[in-house]
């Protein structure tokens, strides 16, 4: 299988020349990206098939059809961005840090500590993405959901929740609504990256801690007709994808839809209507990118966490 040249926040360790915090902070970046060996996989929810019931619920029969799907190799962060990426990027490019509500964080201070996931629109996501790009010269992106799937299925193993052993077992390999307020003071909150057990790939928080965005277009009916070699979505769309369970969705030991590996959905990529509470101050930030840059999509906005780059 060739190799892709795309890194989904995505690719091989390089060391960085330069001396700025931002040349360090990217080569530590570049240090936490895991190789992926491309491969062929049965894409989508293969339980009921298998087990003869769907792991899948909700998102309208949108991991349906099961579809086979090729994909050239690629690399894939360890852990999700973090403030202390993101506020790295801001700082070069003199932009405004990513705030959350001083109430909200005035009741969880934790929201903001330097190892919780980022949380942005997909624009801005995006954006980070392409920065580390400028900065390794290498083609960094956002993850399509093929590769996300892929990756959290152990390259495309029949694996329903994208954790150590494949289950998933409440306050063992993902938290309890009790030690997600211990971290941050939040009964249906985030915590911190990397504090439960691994992927066999090595791949941390991959269907918990917050929703990720795609690269793709969504359309709950994309895979009945999604092409086999390293499907990239739709051409236009009104939503991006995301991957993942929301936070305050309920949880059980193997009972938890929303986590598994193959549930997909939805949301506009600049989540206008979502008010901010925990996540981006989205409108001061669109309105510095567009004085310097002219360039921001108008599309739509949440607080939804940053893809693992």
């Amino acid at each position: 299988m060739k190799k892709s040249k795309k890194i989904a926040l995505c690719f091989s360790v390089l060391t960085l020349t330069g001396c700025d915090k931002s040349d360090q902070a990217v080569t530590e970046v570049m240090k936490n990206m895991v190789f992926v060996q491309g491969g062929t996989f049965e894409m989508g929810d293969i339980c009921l098939k298998t087990y003869g019931q769907p792991c899948t619920f909700a998102n309208e029969g949108a991991s349906f059809p099961v579809h086979t799907v090729s994909l050239d190799s690629f690399y894939i962060a360890k852990y999700k961005v973090t403030y202390k990426n993101y506020d790295t990027y801001t700082n070069n490019k003199g932009l405004p840090e990513i705030k959350i509500d001083s109430g909200y964080l005035k009741r969880y201070p934790k929201l903001r500590d330097p190892d919780y996931p980022a949380t942005a629109n997909w624009q801005l996501s995006r954006d980070y993405c392409q920065w580390l790009g400028q900065k390794t010269g290498l083609p960094f992106d956002l993850p399509t959901e093929a590769q996300w799937e892929y990756s959290a299925r152990n390259r495309g193993q029949d694996v329903h929740y994208g954790t150590n052993d494949g289950h998933f077992k409440v306050g063992v390999n993902v938290p309890s609504d009790e030690q997600q307020e211990s971290y941050s003071g939040l009964g249906d909150g985030l915590f911190p990256v990397g504090q439960y057990p691994a992927t066999p790939l090595g791949l941390f928080d991959m269907g918990t801690n917050g929703q990720e965005w795609m690269r793709d277009w969504y359309s709950k009916s994309y895979y009945q007709h999604s092409p086999q070699n390293n499907p990239t979505g739709p051409e236009e769309g009104k939503e991006k994808t995301l991957r993942g369970m929301p936070t305050a969705d309920s949880r059980a030991d193997d009972a938890a839809p929303t986590a598994t590996t193959m549930f997909r959905t939805g949301k506009d990529p600049l989540l206008k209507e979502f008010p901010q509470v925990y996540g981006v101050n989205i409108m001061e930030i669109l309105r510095k990118h567009l004085r310097q840059t002219l360039k921001i999509i108008p599309m739509k906005l949440q607080s939804v966490v940053l893809y693992r780059k």
